[in-house]
């Protein structure tokens, strides 16, 4: 602290402000700068305090990985990979009981013949060696229908389908994206991160500056201001797609619009697709993920946690691939969050 003569104290405007913070560069009387500097201590120790309980989460996390909500995930998936197997081990399992009970009948019946034979021909002692040979070889094939059925075949079908593998991936988060191109009523404002409708009513489409082609993209945008929640589409679009007002309409123009339900795939309009139910209102923050290697866009709503997703088909839409919004009513405003 230096001593000053100039000003009144900030806490109690009234004394002279003889102390100036270094720190905050504000004037305190001898009473409160010593208030003020035991606020700084205590702040301080309120940090060494958070720094503290984030190292211990930190290394307690390193022990105990097995309750991240992560690996958490990987486990039930486990567990309905597992339950959905002994559904069908099970299922399995009894196709085949019945079967080898078919298969137990038929043996018995072939017995009862060779077992009528075998008591007759002993009665009567009228048997050759040559029959024997032949009831040996016959009880010999029972026995081995028995044990492995000849009728009965266990096959493994290859359905890639039945059972979905995890790849674990690191998503990009695009904080640099902005938008730069515009077509229709719209403003770009705050350096390329607002797109808003000027106060006519009309399709207007604004695109982002950078250009995907690989790898992973996260782009998190803030439906800062939507009419009576009518309609907004965000996607993506080609880059060498000509702009126009309803862009959305393009081939090469993929992604969700609000109300109603509307989902674009290269320009064509499919209404619930994949199960969308245009949740997304006013002051809702979505995140818009390019999957760019499985050729795949996603949506989230953050507030509703329901995701949705569109594969896209590059002879539609090829790369590179550029962030794509269209506004329509008078005001609507949407943001890139940084």
């Amino acid at each position: 602290m230096e001593t000053s003569t100039k000003g009144l104290c900030v806490v109690c405007n009234k004394a002279a402000g003889l102390y100036v913070c270094q720190k905050c560069q504000q004037s305190f009387c001898k009473k409160h700068v010593t208030e003020h500097n035991l606020e700084l201590a205590k702040q301080m120790d309120d940090v060494c305090n958070t720094h503290d309980l984030l190292q211990q989460e930190i290394n307690e996390k390193s022990v105990t990985s097995n309750q991240h909500p992560l690996m958490m995930q990987i486990n039930e998936w486990e567990n309905e990979c597992v339950k959905k197997i002994r559904n069908e081990a099970e299922k399995a399992r009894k196709e085949l009981e019945q079967h080898l009970t078919s298969n137990k009948k038929l043996i018995t019946r072939e017995l009862e013949t060779i077992s009528s034979q075998l008591k007759r021909y002993k009665e009567t002692d009228d048997y050759s060696e040559k029959d024997l040979v032949s009831w040996k070889q016959a009880l010999k094939k029972l026995k081995a229908q028995l044990l492995t059925p000849p009728c009965i075949r266990l096959e493994k079908i290859n359905d890639q389908q039945w059972i979905q593998r995890l790849k674990i991936t690191s998503v990009t988060l695009d904080s640099t994206d902005k938008f730069e191109k515009k077509h229709g009523s719209i403003e770009i404002l705050e350096d390329g991160f607002v797109a808003q409708k000027s106060t006519q009513s009309a399709d207007s489409e604004v695109r982002g500056f950078k250009k995907y082609t690989t790898g992973f993209h996260k782009i998190s945008l803030k439906i800062e201001k939507m009419k009576d929640n009518l309609w907004i589409f965000c996607g993506i679009i080609s880059q060498n797609t000509v702009m126009q007002n309803s862009s959305y309409w393009s081939t090469s123009a993929y992604g969700w619009a609000k109300n109603p339900t509307q989902v674009f795939l290269n320009g064509k309009n499919n209404l619930g697709y994949n199960n969308y139910d245009a949740d997304i209102v006013e002051n809702d923050i979505i995140h818009l993920t390019l999957n760019c290697d499985n050729r795949m866009i996603e949506l989230e709503n953050d507030r509703t946690k329901k995701k949705y997703s569109i594969p896209i088909d590059l002879n539609n839409c090829p790369f590179p691939w550029q962030l794509h919004v269209n506004l329509y009513s008078s005001n609507d405003r949407i943001r890139i969050l940084k």
